[in-house]
C-alpha cells in the first residue's frame, strides 16, 4: 500500500493544487486512465472545503493493487449532505457526482473535523480504460 500526501489552504486555488497534486500522484503509480474522474471527485470534495468550511485541506492518496483512495480532511464536524439540484441550479451537484461516479463514499469523523473520502477500483478503471484504446 502506498500513501502520499499534501496541504494547503482553503484559497480559490485549492482545487487546482489538488488536481496538480493528484494527476503526479497518479503518474507516479502508472494509473494511467484514472485522472479525470479521480481528478474531477477530488476537486468536488477540496470545492467543498473552500465553500464551507474554509480551513486548511488535507490531501491524501491511498493506493493499492485493487482500489485507489482519496480522502480530504477538514475542521469540521458537519457532515456532507447530498442535494437534488433543479436543472437551472447553478450548484449542489459536487456531491451527486461523486456518489454516481465512486465505487464507494463516506465521512469519518474524528477529534478536530472530519475525512470525506471516496474509492475507485484501480484495476477494474484501467482495464476500461486499456480496452477503450485497444
Amino acid at each position: 500500500m502506498e500513501t502520499v500526501q499534501t496541504q494547503f489552504p482553503s484559497t480559490e486555488t485549492a482545487s487546482r493544487s489538488a488536481r496538480a497534486f493528484l494527476r503526479a500522484t497518479l503518474k507516479t503509480w502508472a494509473l494511467n486512465g484514472l485522472d479525470d474522474v479521480t481528478e474531477l471527485l477530488t476537486s468536488e470534495l477540496v470545492s467543498n472545503v473552500v465553500r464551507h468550511v474554509g480551513s486548511n485541506i488535507v490531501l491524501r492518496a491511498i493506493h493499492d493493487d485493487e482500489q485507489i483512495r482519496v480522502e480530504v480532511d477538514d475542521t469540521s464536524a458537519s457532515l456532507p449532505v447530498i442535494r437534488h439540484p433543479r436543472p437551472l441550479d447553478l450548484g449542489g451537484r459536487g456531491l451527486v457526482l461523486v456518489d454516481t461516479l465512486a465505487d464507494r463514499w463516506g465521512t469519518d469523523l474524528h477529534p478536530g473535523g472530519k475525512t470525506v473520502w471516496f474509492e475507485i477500483n484501480a484495476r477494474r478503471a484501467s482495464d476500461e480504460v486499456h480496452s477503450a484504446l485497444a
